[in-house]
């Protein structure tokens, strides 16, 4: 996916692409879901306050695991190179 192939050292903001196609496809999606005339089309109803909280508690749970795993893995790479930079002095 997009937010996997960014590399460890990128931050997600410096994607200009990636910002604008989540931003188009969260604003398409809300008009899907709360705009009169588009929920008679495709059939949709508006989601209640309990229902975005969980889809948000879901989302902020997955974001946090796959940021903490990129985190994991930079620290990993930085110990790596400093045991492989030791190694060559001695």
């Amino acid at each position: 996916s997009a937010i996997q192939s960014r590399g460890l050292g990128c931050s997600l903001f410096q994607n200009k692409m990636l910002i604008t196609t989540v931003s188009i496809s969260f604003v398409t999606q809300l008009a899907l879901v709360y705009v009169g005339f588009m929920q008679k089309i495709f059939h949709t109803a508006p989601l209640g306050f309990g229902d975005l909280g969980i889809i948000l508690g879901l989302a902020m749970g997955s974001f946090g695991m796959h940021e903490g795993r990129r985190w994991y893995e930079r620290r990993l790479e930085r110990d790596e190179v400093w045991v492989g930079s030791v190694g060559e002095l001695a």
